[in-house]
């Protein structure tokens, strides 16, 4: 599983349409925006691959100048682990 976080940058006066576009793009959540056009979003996805192409789709929506990833963070399976943990 990759979990990660990101600022989406909105095009001016676009902020509030894409707070409301952004949750429809699976594995999506709005946590948070300012009034200068950046959103705060985590993204979970399955793994690297398919996180990325998330990045990919918001960076393509429109009214999204730029996405920045900030965190983020992969957690393997247990049951695929070579050793298992304590």
């Amino acid at each position: 599983m990759n979990i990660s976080s990101a600022i989406v940058y909105a095009r001016p006066g676009s902020d509030q349409v894409l707070r409301e576009q952004l949750p429809q793009v699976p594995g999506v959540e709005v946590h948070a925006a300012s009034e200068d056009g950046k959103i705060v979003v985590t993204i979970e996805a399955e793994n690297d691959r398919a996180a990325i192409d998330v990045y990919e789709a918001l960076g393509r929506m429109d009214d999204v100048l730029n996405v920045a990833m900030i965190f983020q963070q992969t957690e393997s399976h247990p049951d695929q682990e070579l050793v298992k943990c304590k």
